[in-house]
């Protein structure tokens, strides 16, 4: 079966300031007349309409059978100007050729993710393999940290593992320790940390359930650590347009998708648009708490190497034509944000 398709569009020009990302429209065309001081009249009018477009990225782990340089060339042709690099992709002794790769590409790293997510272990552990040591996963997250910096990302996912082997207590302790430890380095290295609650449909990756909590324990970690804001797991908690109002200014990455009900596995995620979530009221909320951030396409579709053969499995779609689904997608919710 073929995913990656032969044909290529013209690669836009990669991002540069978010305030010149506000003043291009679909066609890569400034919008406005000029005022003298080389910005459009009407830039505060057309700023968050025409910059989603700006900000869209592609996960790789999306496009599970491409190598890292063929997903540059299907990101980049989609017209994203984002890619949520995965260390999983990420060749050893490669990474200085890689890097040239990405820069040509024009494409900025954005919400990466490494091999080595957790300071606990998760469950199951066949997705994210690694020690079940705390000491010898704090080694790894570190070693993953200083590896996809080298890419400059946005930020570098994180998430705290499962609490199923520990005390509550105790987990939160060691998560915490660790976690500080995680993100001052990776403040050293110009970069930061994004963490993800789960909802652990089918999996355990968090003892995190919700936003406040997960709120309430990135403060207790300190700065220079976000949250990752992912629909998947956060779609249908109570309060969720007024808390994700009240804590955009917390998020540092956004992961959209769709659901759908009920799911036939853990990895039976939708395009946005296909499924039952409220996706113009969650970007509504993002856009009114001054969110200006990444929009990521994550989905996990289950074609049977993870033990569920969906029929319909998205994975069976042309990469192509899979990411021009998802950001029409998108868009359309943006334009129906309330």
């Amino acid at each position: 079966m073929s995913t990656v398709a032969m044909s290529r569009r013209e690669a836009p020009d990669p991002p540069c300031s978010m305030l010149r990302n506000c003043l291009i429209g679909p066609s890569n065309e400034l919008l406005g007349a000029d005022n003298g001081f080389g910005l459009p009249q009407d830039i505060i009018v057309k700023d968050h309409a025409m910059s989603v477009r700006q900000r869209l990225s592609v996960c790789e782990l999306s496009l599970p059978d491409t190598s890292f340089e063929q997903d540059l060339d299907l990101i980049r042709a989609s017209g994203a100007t984002g890619i949520a690099i995965s260390e999983f992709k990420l060749r050893d002794g490669e990474e200085e050729q890689q890097i040239a790769a990405l820069k040509e590409s024009g494409l900025a790293a954005t919400i990466c993710i490494p091999a080595n997510t957790s300071p606990l272990p998760l469950r199951p552990d066949s997705i994210f393999p690694g020690p079940a040591d705390p000491d010898l996963r704090l080694e790894a997250m570190l070693g993953s940290i200083r590896r996809i910096a080298m890419f400059e990302p946005d930020c570098i996912l994180t998430v705290t593992g499962s609490n199923s082997d520990y005390d509550a207590a105790d987990a939160r302790k060691i998560a915490v320790e660790a976690l500080r430890e995680a993100t001052a380095l990776a403040v050293s290295l110009g970069t930061r940390l994004a963490l993800e609650t789960n909802r652990n449909e089918g999996l355990d990756f968090s003892f995190l359930r919700s936003l406040p909590e997960t709120i309430d324990f990135l403060d207790e970690i300190g700065p220079g650590i976000g949250l990752l804001y992912d629909f998947y797991h956060l779609w249908d908690e109570d309060n969720i347009i007024p808390d994700t109002e009240r804590f955009a200014s917390r998020i540092f990455g956004v992961q959209y998708n769709d659901w759908r009900e009920p799911p036939r596995s853990f990895a039976d995620r939708l395009l946005p648009g296909d499924g039952i979530m409220d996706i113009p009221a969650l970007l509504g909320a993002l856009e009114r708490g001054g969110y200006t951030g990444w929009y990521d396409f994550e989905i996990f579709s289950d074609d049977g190497r993870w033990g569920t053969e969906l029929p319909d499995s998205l994975w069976k779609i042309p990469y192509d034509r899979l990411i021009e689904r998802a950001h029409a997608g998108l868009l359309k919710a943006w334009d129906l944000r309330i």
